[in-house]
């Protein structure tokens, strides 16, 4: 007997071949199989050959035909239904006819957790995927999986002893993809095994950790949290928060606009939903919100003139925990995905930062920039303060300690030695990393790069010694001793600080989920490298930050020039000359007919010349 292929898929509760296909689907029952298992049945894809499109493409000449054919087996076991899918046909089941875990908790279940052979992994804080493979079998651990920061997708290795009978090696995700020497007939017994595979915690003994945090992939328990988040999101005291899916770097005056229910914002120097609160107006009725808008708003990157970067769905920028009742998870909403955590992982993680948190020992954050007359955060500015406001500290702001050929690495944004009686040297080296606001994004990029410097300072020597040298070159001589010495015996300590409004009592509370799982992760290898470490935070006392407007706009006309083109300039009655050329136009003003008014966003320059941007917004007239 030959070994066969399968991809099985069960069904949940309620559904079987009668609902479980989408309305369109092309499939069409076998109504002549005479060796189907009993109660089954069977839909099959029949197309009609197609010529393959690379054969016009390279003109070919020989007579080529593909077939796409496939098949659907329906089998009832007890209360449940299997779907049996043979080609690529599974695509015709709906989305939410079958269950999400199903084959990677059979898979768990039924694995020699020493002899597992691949494994596919997501770090969802960073969106980092990994697929690690061995030439020979090893467990989980060899696999470089990280229970605690990181999701298993899909898993593949040998089975148990016990479990041989049925199978020899399986992979699991949605669906399991095995191979059987099996008839027909042993199908539905077969079938009866792996639901029973499906239904143990068995896996919870052997891999404990493997399940702390899973994606949430079944469409009905996405509505139904997509609505608790609308709920939630209708309430401007609620509990959501606002984090772009990128790193936002303040010493780049970034502020932002919103696009939305009530049209195009102004500038807004804080990302935040505050900020969108404040666009929509005290008037606005939330209840109105539909997950549709929140889907189709944006938040748009801007400079403090509003020139246009970057923009980012809403939907995809909110961040939202929700606890269910009688369940002892957490729902965690992130990037526009849905997680589900241990509620044990979720209280073993706050009791582990908790206990790394301090009192700053810095002073308030009150240290705005102000760019054409606006005050925008400025992570550079509170660097450079410090070390007027306490002389003991040393800025290093936006240095670099990499060795050559490497990327830039910031050693540290401030950097202090005080008397130790625990460290070696009998002084300590605090490095402080600064982040303005408690953002999923850039916290993950600050917590790594805090690890990743004390490496480098350590293990490189190239590394080591620019970082004494900028160390050196902010002293004066009579210090050099001090501040050097905690090098002699790596007698460092990290410290992450946070600017931020919310309570500092709140500790770890104050961050969302992934931010706590990449910091600990991070903190943990500082605790290998036995090197200290804290997180802090930095009271945010600066002013509110509303909006301001927009550039102000003017009415500017397409006129001819003498090389039958066009040119921009400015409509007679502003104050404006109109005989210069306007820089910068969008193209759709360049390329629209002479005569065309529009009213668009005008700055001057240092020559006074007049310039738009192609970013900026602008309104046809005429």
């Amino acid at each position: 007997m030959k070994t066969r292929p399968f991809s099985i898929y069960l069904l949940k509760q309620d559904f079987n071949s009668s609902n479980a296909l989408m309305e369109s689907h092309s499939l069409q029952e076998a109504v002549e199989a005479t060796q189907l298992p009993e109660g089954a049945i069977l839909y099959i894809l029949d197309a009609q050959p197609k010529r393959p499109w690379w054969r016009d493409y390279f003109g070919v000449q020989e007579d080529l035909w593909q077939n796409l054919k496939g098949a659907l087996l329906f089998l009832p076991i007890g209360q449940r239904c299997f779907a049996l899918s043979f080609g690529q046909v599974f695509h015709h089941l709906k989305d939410e006819a079958y269950e999400y875990d199903f084959g990677l908790r059979v898979t768990l279940n039924s694995l020699d957790p020493n002899e597992l052979k691949s494994a596919d992994m997501l770090e969802p804080g960073s969106a980092r995927r990994k697929r690690t493979q061995v030439p020979i079998s090893t467990e989980l651990t060899y696999l470089d999986f990280d229970g605690n920061s990181e999701i298993i997708k899909s898993l593949t290795g040998k089975i148990k002893i016990e479990y041989s009978d049925l199978f020899t090696t399986a992979t699991g995700s949605a669906s399991l993809k095995i191979s059987m020497k099996i008839t027909p007939d042993m199908l539905t017994a077969r079938c009866e095994s792996l639901l029973s595979l499906y239904e143990s915690n068995s896996y919870k003994d052997v891999f404990p950790n493997i399940q702390n945090i899973v994606p949430v992939k079944d469409p009905t328990e996405i509505g139904r949290l997509d609505a608790l988040l609308l709920d939630e999101f209708k309430n401007p005291n609620g509990n959501v928060m606002m984090a772009l899916p990128d790193i936002v770097d303040y010493r780049d005056d970034t502020c932002c606009m919103f696009d939305g229910p009530a049209g195009r914002s102004n500038i807004y120097p804080d990302i935040s939903m505050e900020a969108f609160y404040n666009y929509l107006g005290s008037d606005y009725d939330f209840s109105t919100i539909t997950l549709t808008q929140l889907k189709a708003s944006r938040v748009v990157l801007t400079d403090v003139e509003g020139t246009c970067g970057r923009s980012y769905s809403l939907y995809r920028s909110l961040i939202f925990d929700v606890h269910a009742r009688d369940e002892q998870v957490l729902y965690h909403f992130n990037e526009g995905d849905w997680y589900k955590a241990q509620t044990n992982f979720v209280e073993r993680l706050k009791s582990y930062l908790d206990a790394k948190c301090e009192t700053t020992n810095l002073c308030a954050y009150n240290h705005d920039a102000v760019h054409n007359g606006k005050a925008v955060y400025s992570e550079g500015n509170y660097n450079a303060a410090i070390p007027v406001w306490k002389n003991h500290f040393i800025c290093l702001d936006q240095t670099d300690i990499s060795p050559a050929g490497s990327s830039n690495i910031e050693p540290c944004d401030l950097y202090s030695v005080l008397d130790d009686p625990q460290a070696k040297s009998r002084y300590r080296a605090f490095l402080y990393h600064i982040k303005i606001s408690t953002r999923s994004s850039n916290l993950s990029h600050l917590f790594n790069q805090g690890v990743n410097s004390i490496e480098l300072i350590e293990l490189e020597e190239t590394s080591r010694e620019k970082m004494k040298s900028l160390v050196t070159a902010r002293l004066g001589a009579d210090q050099q001793d001090i501040y050097l010495k905690p090098f002699d015996h790596s007698d460092f300590k990290v410290i992450f600080g946070i600017i931020t409004d919310k309570d500092p009592m709140a500790k770890s509370s104050n961050l969302p989920l992934f931010s706590k799982i990449s910091l600990m992760r991070n903190m943990q290898r500082l605790d290998l490298m036995r090197v200290p470490c804290a997180l802090t935070f930095i009271p945010d006392e600066s002013p509110t930050k509303g909006a301001h407007d927009r550039l102000p706009q003017f009415y500017v006309e397409v006129y001819p020039t003498n090389n039958n083109g066009t040119e921009i300039r400015a409509h007679p009655g502003q104050g404006l000359d109109t005989t210069v050329s306007i820089k910068r136009c969008p193209s759709a003003l360049k390329e629209a007919a002479v005569g065309k008014i529009f009213r668009i966003s005008l700055r001057k320059d240092d020559n006074n010349s007049l310039y738009s941007h192609h970013t900026w917004q602008y309104e046809e007239v005429n």
